[in-house]
């Protein structure tokens, strides 16, 4: 196999989880949504019993709590990300990709990706909202990068051993 067919199966597996998770409204929805309601509901109220301590920075709760929430995106998203492995394999689609031609890397890179992806967006997404709890972005590069190392690292703590296992006929 070419490297440009092994390039070809990946993106489209990367693709189909860009689309899949798009055309699922209550999905995207869910996943923005909920992170928001906790970290506003959370912040505000512990943010009144919240003390630094000892030390000469003041930063309220929600300032406090906010990096955290970004990384729970992050982990829930390659949660969801793992668990359509889990609905492929109900649907079939898990099977005809693994009797495709195609390397199983192919298809766990392009799953890996997608799910990366999906956990990046949603985090810088959440991440547009640090001026308002007066959080400023001075290493946004840096910013991005851990986002996508984490959200990789998250992600692949499950599909790679989940495609090689063979998929259960249907019926």
């Amino acid at each position: 196999m070419s490297a440009s067919d092994f390039l070809l199966a990946m993106t489209s597996l990367w693709r189909r989880e860009m689309v899949r998770f798009f055309r699922q409204r209550s999905r995207i929805v869910g996943a923005l949504g909920s992170p928001l309601l906790f970290w506003l509901l959370l912040g505000s109220g512990i943010g009144s019993s919240f003390r630094l301590g000892s030390s000469s920075l003041s930063m309220g709760y929600m300032e406090y709590f906010f990096p955290g929430t970004v990384v729970l995106i992050l982990l829930f998203t390659s949660i969801f990300s793992t668990i359509s492995i889990i609905e492929d394999r109900k649907e079939g689609f898990l099977q005809a990709v693994l009797v495709a031609p195609i390397p199983r890397s192919a298809f766990v890179l392009g799953k890996l990706l997608g799910g990366t992806t999906l956990a990046v967006l949603q985090g810088v997404l959440f991440m547009l909202l640090a001026p308002l709890v007066g959080i400023s972005f001075y290493a946004i590069p840096a910013a991005l990068g851990m986002l996508g190392l984490v959200a990789f690292g998250l992600t692949s703590l499950f599909p790679a051993p989940c495609s090689l296992l063979p998929a259960r006929p249907l019926g």
